[in-house]
Order: C-alpha cells, then structure tokens, then sequence
C-alpha cells in the first residue's frame, strides 16, 4: 500500500488507485495521514473537516467518511489498516509507505551526505525524494491551519532540497544541466536568494558570465520592488566574484568568505554519530529549519535557539547529536558541544564551562579572564563572522544557558533540557515525544537483528507495548535480548508483562531506565514529589483535572473518604463537582502540577469537553510513581487516596449518567465517552485492587450508559472484573448485580441463550436475598431479551411480575419500564390489541416521569401495535413525536428502531404499491447505516427484513431475495423464529 500526499491524497493498493470519495474523505485520510500510526480524536477530525464551525451532524458524518475509507482501505490491503477505537481513529502505515515521510528521510540523507562530502550520494538521494512530489501538498484539499502548516512546512523543506540537490550537482561539475531547472526555480521563488546564487554560479561555470550578471539584476530588482530591499551577503559577494572573475570554476556553490583567519577551525566536539538511530525525522526537519540562520538586509538575524525537551529516557541527547552531525554543512565553522551539568551530573558554574569553551577554540589559558561576564564577552567575540553550531546538553535551567550564548546570528543554540525552559527569549521549544511503534519496532531490529522478531510476533508487540516507546527502555530491552541470544522474544515479554517488575527488569549494564527516572524524582520538592507518587495510584497515566486535588485533600485537613463525600445536588450536569466542592486549593495543587510538566513528568495533555487541563503520565513513570508511592507511603494512606479518586468517578458518573434520558445532554454525553476508557481501565483497576464495592457501585452506575451508547464490550469488561472480585469476597448481592449487566450486555450482542443463564442466576441470587427491586429489574430486562426470540409467554410472565412489584414499590420509573417490556410482550405473542391498552398504560405514567427518552420507547412501542392494529394516523402521529425526542437525547439505537418503525408503517399502509415502497425505503436506508455503524445485529436483521419486501414491491426480485437471504441467516443467528418463519414465507422456499 502506498499513501500519497504530496501532491492529491491518494492510497494506491496492488490493484490500483483505492476510490477515496470526494474531499471530505481524502480531508479525513490527510488528518489521519499526519497523525499515522497514532489514535486522532473525532473531535480533531470535525475541527478540520470544518474549521472550527462543525455542523449538529459533523461527527456522524466523520463516523460515515470513515467507515467508507475503512472498508476501502482494508479492501484494497492485508490486515486491519483503519480502525476506530475509544481515543480516535487509528490509520497504520508501515516503513516507506507514505510518501511525505518517505520525502523527509530521503531529504535528510541527502543532507547528510552532503555535509559529509560525499556529493554523489547527495544529488541521489535529493533528487529520488524530489521526484516523490506530484503537485502541491494536499492539493485540491480546504486546508485547516493544521494542514496549512504541514503543506507549508513540506513546501519549504521541497524548495531546500532542491537548493541541496543542485549544490551538490555543482560539487559534481554538472552545472550546464541545472541551468534550465534553476532558471524554472528563481521564476517561480523569485525571492529565495539561495536559487540566484545557484544559478549565478552555474552560468558562470558554464561560461556565461553576462548571464550570471543579468540573474543577479533581475534578483536586486524584484527583492527592491517586492521586499523594498537589497541582496545579501552572500549574493553580492557572488556578484562580486563573477565581475572579478574569481568565481572557481568548479568545487563548491558558492566561493569562501575573504578575510577569515582559519585558526583552530573548523572545530567538533559533537560525540560519535548514532548508528541505529530511527524516526524523529519531521522533529529534526522541523528544528534544522529553525536552527538555519536567516538574513535580514544582508545581516544575519538574532541567534536561532532551539531545545529540545521531553521525559527521562526519551532520547533528547541523541536527537540532538543526530541533528548536529546532520548540520555540519549549515555550520562548516564547528559544532561546539557542552554538558554544563543537570539532572544527570554535577552542576557546573557558567565560568568553567566557558573556560572549556574558550580553551576548544584556541584562546590560550593565560587569555581567559577571571570573570564570568569577561569570558563570556570573549567567546561571543570569538564566533563573530562565523557560522558555529553551540550544542547544551542536559541543561537544568536558564541560568546555565544565558552566558553560553552567541552574539553572533551566523550561529545557533541547540539545548536539551529534561526541564521546560520558557523562560529563555525567542527560542524554539521541541517536544521529543515517545516512538511509535514502528520507529520502536525498528530500533529493535537493528540492535537485535529482525530475524529474532519475525518468529514470534505476538510477543513482540507486548515488548514494544511494555518499553511504551521509550527509546532506553527499548535499548535496554535490545541489549538484554542481544546478550541472551538462544532465548526468544517472549522470554522478555513475559518478564516485562508484570507492571511491578518491570523496572528491575529494564536494566542492562549502565543502561537503567529506573535510575534516569530516579535522578529526576529525587530534584522534585517534597510536595511535588508527594504529587508524583500519587498519581502513580492512579488506574492509568490519564489524569483528569480533578482527580489531583482529591488525591491530595488528606493533607489539606479533611476526614475519611467516606465522611466526605459531595451531595449529589452539587455535582454539575456534565458530571463535574461545582468548585467549592473541590477538596484542595486550586492554587497549591496548579503550582505543583505546573512543577511536575516543568520537570517532563507528567504533561498537560489535552483539554477535556469542559475546558479543564488534562494530564497523562508516561507508563514506565508511572510504574516508578507507583514504586515509590508503595515505599515510602502507608497502606492505609495509599488506599484512602485510591478510596477518594473512586468516590469522585462515581459521583461524576451518577451527575451525568442521571441526566441522559433528558434532552440536552450533549454535555453529560460527550463528556462520558471522554471518558470512556478510563472509566473501563477505573473499574478493573478498582475490582482488582480490592476496592470491590466501589468497583461495583461505579460499574452498576455505567450499565445504563453502556446499554444506551452501545458500549458493549466495554460493559462486559466491567462486568467481568466485578464478578470475580464479588465472588472473591463473597458477596451475593454484587454478585447478582454483576450477573445481571453481563445478562444485559449479552442479550444486546445478540446472544439470547449466555443472557438467559445469567439472568436466571441473576434473580435466584436476588430473590434469595429479598431484593425485590433488583429482582423487578432483572425481570424486565430478562422479558425485553426473550420476547422476540420464541419465549413470548415466558417475557409476558416476566413483564406481568416486574409490573406487580414495581408498582408496589412506588416506582415511577421502573413503571414505566415493565409496562413497555409488557406491551413488547403481547406484541411479539401476536396480542396487539392488548399490547395497545397496555402502552397507553405505560405512556400516561411516561408523561408524568417527564423523561424524553422513556417517552420515546414508549411512543416507538405503541406505533408498532398500532401499525399491526391498522391504525396507521395514530401510530404516525406517535412516530412524529417519537423521533425528535430521541434525537434530543442523541440516541442512536432508538432513532434507528424508530425509523424501521416509519418504514413498517409506510409499507402497511400501501402493501404492494411501489409508492409506498419507495416512501419505505428511505427511512430503512438510514437506520440500516446506523445499525451497520453501532453493529447493532438485531437492528440490521429487521432493516434487511423490511427492505427486502420494499424490493418486493418495487418489482426488484433478485434485491428482495438478497435482502431476504440476509436477513434469514441473521435470524437464525440471532434464534429469532418468529422473525425466520417470516423471512422463509417472503421467500416461498421452507428448505431454505
């Protein structure tokens, strides 16, 4: 598979071009070609699809778009190339597969090569990544801002490129074939001086000095007419040379500055070249761009600076070195190279490192002044008129930076800092973020050898999953292997596998990922310190903005969690507690978080759906918080602090999961499928830890959520982990209750008869235990699960109880609920005219509930007995009222089943009249993409169903029989008889 953006997004298979649809779609596939291999939020999505201005569909429509390039792209390739998960849309790309990567490493070898000398390389390696381009960057594509920055980032790295490739023609003598190509570049970049001295020098050793004169006349005129200024340096000098005749006539692009004395120079003190460095190419693009110096009337401009920053272990110092050495060309003086000491070394006072720097470059030590502000005079003086690239490693703070700085705009700064250094004017900050998968993945091979990974693959991806991208957790990993050769890769993985260990197993001679992460826990004060092993409790590295300040409110003077807890009528409609409920200052707990992201401990990472700052924790920091939290806190404190983050979840989950029956709960859903995989990770994380009750109340506070956002493997999960916890500890009660969301979540996935056993031992538990309510519950959901699937009676008995005991109960809610699942009953048993009185029942208590939802079902029930019982203007009218409400409260199920009822009444109305047919059919279109987007199995059985009697009667015999077909294997699937007996009669055939 080839991905193409440098030019019209494209994705070409072994057939072909992939039909992508129209700009939208390749909009969409451009996002996800930015972010490869990395989750993009829907959100991300619809900000770029539409610019900050989503319409009320946009993330429906994102859905769509997707679910087409999905099936495009994992038709026209092997595996699972676009998946949708809980943080986004994942898109994979293997190694050379996109074309705008494959352009940035290509470009930088050529550099490289060209900074070594070897110049023939260079003009091959450019001239394959130029030759990638087609056009314009995401061409024919409206660009969002962030795709206008990349289009343009792209643009300037393809002008440069060609700038390198045609310095590096020069270097080989074949300047008359450039000509024509640069004559085409300065028209169409008339301002880039670069190209015109390139042409100029081309021209001229070709014999053409006139020519080479002219160039530089049309040059001087368009800088004046269009920037109102002069040449270059560099240009005039050039010109000068040519009127002089002193141009070489071969060698080099452009002849040497006079008047230099060479001295010591060119200095490097950069250490060794990493030779199975990988990935950070758009990172060390980005910065090599930053760090260029750039001229301004012919002077240079201030000193470009650049850090890069990011968590222990990441490989800041490498990048760095990779960079420098990748450089040399734009820095021919030297690359100077200095640790003045930080997280890693003893501090060293700016006067001796700049003692080291003055003595690299020449100057005697009888020469060195005694004073710091004298030494630093010197070196600045020293790089005047010269172009030398200043590397800081392992810098702490600004102080050690400042007197280290050139004077001179000809060179540039490259610091690496594990610190978040903002406050140094006008330089650039870098984040050196974790590697991906496959830069992991081929870091490995190239340490281990890729043969030891072919074999087995399925531990491999645990390994990568266990070092979390961490460059030295990958080396270490790499030199363990490489040291034990005869062992295979699961041998590691497994000894990775356990979260407590997996520290003291990431250590391999004086390579330790626990003691770099240590130098850095042990600078923190004590407070933030506290912080860090506090958030190493938490169930995963996400930190929601909350959950800090209730892990420190033990030490603001507050009692047991369980005193503490905020009333419900304080907690905010989108989940969140009102601010005076919060349980430490904002202050205090925002400057120790502020010093933990300064430290490149934790990260601010998004902004969650109500506007608060959201952190995560790095995994292997995460272990090492969770390490020290374990030695140096108590038991019972390291349990309160858990007991307290559990305590705010379920009262965040209870304030937004009560809220969603109504209208208006955009904010409650968005912020709950946020939050969606924590609040899984919570629950498991809460049943393990021994936090049993917790987990389930918070587990039983999500069912209603799983079930109306179709979270279904989700629900199982937390249902899981809560039963083995209850049985563990014995406990009837949760037992019963966790039986019962597994018996919900089974009969929503279609599988009637699992669902059957776990609500039959669901309510013997709770009728054992006198759990009257719970056991009312269990009936209901247990009549809605079986009606449809031959056991109407079974659901009638079930529905009639439900409806005596939470009648008695006083239960308006519960009500409602048994009167629906009592009318789906008698519907499904063939008595309408009963089902009828019975949800005119359900639908009075429906309006005095008040719920928009609950009305909704209702409604939908009550139209499907009086399309059976012909009474087709009511039953409309009822869908009329029907629809709105559950578009209100955004659920997608009910609107789907809603319109198959629209579709069921158009079809009755006319039977066998292709009008009707065709007013059926649009109706059933739209529920069957919901259904197919939810993967609502029932729902798509009933749609194909409905759509094959439409084609039925629209004369279209081959499509009826196909949708016939589907759906009669589906119902059998689904042990839907009644429903199979019916697909068997449309199609006349009773052996099918």
């Amino acid at each position: 598979m080839e991905f193409r953006a440098l030019g019209h997004v494209e994705a070409v298979g072994a057939d072909g071009a992939v039909p992508l649809g129209g700009p939208k779609p390749r909009t969409v596939l451009a996002c996800l070609l930015l972010s490869a291999n990395t989750p993009v939020p829907t959100d991300r999505l619809c900000e770029m699809l539409w610019a900050g201005n989503p319409p009320a569909s946009a993330r429906a429509n994102v859905r769509s778009y997707a679910a087409r390039l999905r099936q495009a792209l994992n038709a026209a390739s092997d595996g699972d190339r676009l998946s949708p998960g809980h943080q986004g849309y994942l898109l994979r790309v293997q190694q050379g597969e996109l074309d705008l990567r494959l352009f940035d490493e290509l470009a930088a070898r050529g550099r490289a090569a060209l900074a070594d000398g070897d110049h023939r390389s260079a003009a091959e390696q450019l001239r394959t990544a130029l030759d990638l381009w087609r056009g314009a960057a995401f061409d024919g594509l409206a660009q969002h801002d962030a795709l206008h920055i990349e289009a343009s980032r792209l643009e300037e790295s393809r002008m440069s490129a060609f700038e390198d490739y045609a310095a590096a023609r020069l270097a080989l003598g074949e300047h008359d074939a450039l000509v024509p190509a640069l004559r085409a570049w300065t028209a169409g970049h008339p301002l880039r001086e670069r190209l015109w001295v390139l042409l100029m020098t081309a021209q001229y050793r070709c014999g053409r000095p006139g020519d080479a004169l002219r160039s530089y006349a049309r040059a001087r005129r368009v800088l004046r007419d269009e920037l109102g200024l002069d040449p270059g340096a560099e240009l005039r000098q050039v010109h000068q040379d040519v009127l002089a005749r002193g141009l070489p006539l071969s060698g080099g692009s452009s002849p040497a500055r006079p008047g230099r004395s060479v001295g010591v120079w060119p200095v490097c003190q950069l250490p060794a070249g990493i030779p199975d460095f990988v990935g950070r190419e758009r990172l060390l693009a980005r910065a090599s761009e930053l760090l260029s110096p750039s001229y301004v009337d012919g002077s240079p401009s201030p000193v470009p600076t650049v850090i890069l920053t990011g968590l222990p272990g990441v490989g800041k110092t490498a990048a760095a070195t990779q960079l420098a050495h990748r450089m040399r060309g734009t820095f021919p003086d030297g690359q100077l190279y200095v640790q003045p000491g930080g997280v890693r070394g003893a501090r060293r006072p700016p006067t001796v490192v700049l003692a080291d720097l003055l003595l690299s470059i020449g100057v005697p030590g009888s020469a060195i002044p005694s004073t710091e502000s004298q030494r630093a005079a010197l070196f600045r003086s020293k790089l005047v008129d010269r172009r030398v690239l200043v590397v800081l490693d392992d810098v702490r703070d600004t102080s050690q930076v400042r007197p280290l700085l050139p004077g001179d705009g000809g060179c540039a700064v490259l610091i690496t800092s594990q610190a978040r250094l903002t406050a140094l004017p006008g330089a650039h900050l870098l984040d050196v973020e974790p590697l991906d998968a496959t830069d992991g993945h081929t870091l490995l091979d190239r340490i281990v050898g890729a043969r030891r990974f072919v074999t087995d693959p399925e531990a491999t991806t645990r390994l990568l999953a266990a070092c979390a991208g961490l460059p030295l957790a990958l080396r270490v990993a790499g030199a363990r292997l490489a040291g034990h050769p005869h062992r295979p890769v699961s041998w590691l993985a497994d000894r990775l596998a356990d979260e407590r260990r997996r520290l003291g197993e990431l250590r391999a001679g004086d390579l330790a990922v626990r003691a770099c992460v240590a130098t850095a826990y042990h600078g923190l004060a004590p407070e933030a310190a506290r912080m860090f092993r506090a958030l190493g409790l938490l169930p995963t590295g996400e930190v929601p903005y909350w959950a800090p300040a209730a892990l420190l409110s033990g030490d603001a003077g507050h009692g047991a969690p369980d005193e503490r807890r905020e009333p419900e009528d304080r907690v905010r409609p989108d989940g969140h507690v009102d601010p005076e409920d919060r349980v430490a200052p904002d202050d205090r707990v925002d400057d120790i978080l502020d010093t933990l992201v300064h430290a490149n401990l934790i990260r601010a990472d998004r902004i969650d759906p109500a506007g608060r700052p959201r952190y995560r924790m790095h995994d292997l920091l995460r272990a090492y918080a969770a390490e020290r939290a374990a030695e140096e806190e108590s038991p019972a404190r390291r349990r309160e602090m858990v007991a307290r983050v559990l305590d705010g979840w379920l009262r965040r989950v209870r304030g937004a999961a009560g809220k969603l029956v109504d209208a208006g709960a955009d904010a409650q859903i968005d912020w709950l499928e946020y939050e969606r995989s924590g609040l899984v990770a919570t629950v498991e994380f809460a049943a393990r830890s021994g936090h049993g009750e917790r987990a389930s109340e918070l587990a039983a506070a999500l069912d209603d959520v799983c079930h109306l956002r179709n979270w279904w493997d989700d629900w199982e999960r937390m249902a899981q982990a809560v039963l083995e916890r209850a049985s563990v500890d014995g406990d009837r009660r949760r037992i019963a209750m966790a039986q019962g969301s597994l018996a919900r979540a089974g009969a929503g996935r279609g599988r009637a008869a699992e669902a059957m056993r776990w609500f039959a031992s669901a309510l013997e538990q709770a009728d054992a235990l006198g759990e009257h309510r719970q056991a009312a519950y269990l009936r209901v959901y247990c009549s809605f699960a079986v009606a449809d699937r031959g056991m109407a009676e079974q659901a009638h008995a079930d529905a009639a109880a439900a409806v005596s005991a939470l009648g008695a109960l006083g239960d308006l809610r519960g009500s409602v609920l048994a009167l629906r699942s009592l009318g789906s009953a008698l519907i499904c048993g063939r008595r309408e005219a009963e089902a009828e009185q019975v949800l005119k029942r359900a639908l009075e208590a429906a309006e005095r509930l008040g719920q928009p939802l609950a009305l909704a079902d209702v409604l939908q029930a009550l139209a499907v007995a009086e399309t059976a019982l012909g009474r087709y203007g009511s039953a409309a009218r009822h869908l009329d009222r029907a629809l709105p409400y559950y578009r209100g409260v955004r659920h997608r199920p009910g609107e789907a089943y809603a319109l198959i009822t629209v579709g069921r009444l158009r079809l009755a109305e006319a039977p066998g009249n292709p009008e009707g047919a065709i007013a059926a059919l649009g109706p059933l279109t739209q529920a069957a993409e919901v259904f197919a987007e939810l993967g609502e199995d029932r729902g798509e059985a009933l749609t194909a169903f409905l759509r094959g009697r439409a084609y039925a009667a629209l004369g279209d015999g081959e499509r009826a029989r196909g949708q016939f077909m589907e759906s009669l294997a589906a119902f059998r699937a689904l042990r839907m008889p009644r429903w199979e007996k019916r697909a068997l009669r449309e199609l006349g055939d009773d052996g099918c």
